[in-house]
């Protein structure tokens, strides 16, 4: 996939402008008696680990989510630490409920003893307009004010081409600081060939490699690419709410899919198959969704000839199989143009 870094001299632009506007948000913040042009976003957080698990509930975490819980996060050796029957259990206790990634923004809804009820713009829901609810450990968040005027300023790295990808905390890129998923966005300030620096949430900085990071906005897409995207998530663990590389449920994976196509659909199953078009079965194309129930409680994308590439449950990996046309099967939607 081709990476688009700035040039040398745009790079200096780059860089001397995340300088000036750190600068001036330190300055309006400390400042005695200074009058800031604009009050600071007082509704609004950023995720400050590698993901942040939104829970139905602050008591729905058990003894064996504290990696999941914890700043940093361990996504990954939250899902290696857990059997299948304890993955199938954030099912069947209703647990969990989404996933954030890094650098994301969430709407703050409430603040209760450590805790942080949120609602996420960039997963639409029927649940609540204002994006998917649940609750995130508040050691999670941060305010992110410079970070957020960075973002606003600076064009995003979003990684790409890959499940999860290290950010690193020095240019040679050897200093590992935390694994990150496909999907993450975070302002450039400089890059070259080899690797790109990016601002963090905290304020602070780090590298990650030039080639799993694409430049810029996605360009437009086919069938055919949420495909070859789907297939990054192959062999990933299962789990119920995750919206990650880490580890995926059915609509978190097809969500993430198109987001990374520049294309934002509806967080679960039933607020998918709301949207997008009809596709008959003898019409289907790669990248059509495919649904089962109604309303819609699983989804996974069709792959051509006959193949399906879905997360399925806590005990099976995201797979590539052949597609259900069963009793339960309730069509499929196309989020995609139709081709010229």
């Amino acid at each position: 996939m081709p990476v688009r870094v700035p040039s040398p001299g745009r790079r200096r632009l780059l860089a001397g402008a995340a300088l000036l506007l750190t600068a001036a948000v330190v300055t309006t913040m400390a400042a005695p008696g200074a009058v800031a042009a604009s009050p600071p976003v007082t509704d609004r957080a950023f995720v400050d680990v590698s993901v942040a698990t939104v829970w139905t509930s602050p008591t729905s975490p058990r003894e064996m989510d504290r990696s999941a819980l914890a700043a940093p996060a361990d996504p990954a050796g939250w899902l290696g630490s857990m059997t299948a029957a304890d993955r199938r259990e954030l099912t069947t206790a209703s647990r969990t409920q989404t996933q954030v990634l890094y650098g994301a923004p969430v709407q703050v809804l409430e603040r209760r003893e450590g805790w942080t009820r949120v609602a996420v713009p960039g997963q639409p829901s029927a649940k609540d307009p204002r994006g998917y609810p649940g609750w995130i450990p508040s050691a999670q968040l941060t305010a992110g004010v410079a970070f957020a005027g960075l973002a606003g300023a600076l064009p995003a790295g979003t990684v790409d081409g890959v499940a999860t990808t290290w950010l690193y905390g020095d240019e040679t890129r050897t200093d590992r600081l935390r694994e990150v998923s496909a999907g993450t966005r975070l302002p450039v300030l400089a890059g070259d060939p080899g690797g790109v620096q990016v601002s963090l949430p905290d304020g602070g900085t780090a590298w990650a490699d030039a080639s799993d990071l694409r430049i810029g906005d996605a360009e437009p897409a086919s069938g055919e690419d949420l495909v070859a995207t789907a297939r990054l998530f192959l062999d990933r663990p299962y789990l119920w709410g995750g919206r990650s590389g880490f580890g995926p449920d059915c609509s978190g994976l097809t969500g993430l899919v198109h987001e990374l196509h520049g294309i934002t659909i509806g967080r679960d199953a039933a607020d998918q198959a709301r949207t997008g078009r009809p596709v008959a079965k003898d019409g289907l194309r790669p990248g059509d969704l495919l649904f089962w129930n109604s309303p819609a409680t699983h989804v996974a994308i069709y792959a051509g000839d006959g193949q399906m590439i879905e997360a399925f449950d806590a005990s099976t990996p995201v797979r590539v199989t052949p597609v259900r046309f069963d009793a339960t099967y309730s069509g499929a939607r196309r989020h995609l143009p139709d081709p010229a």
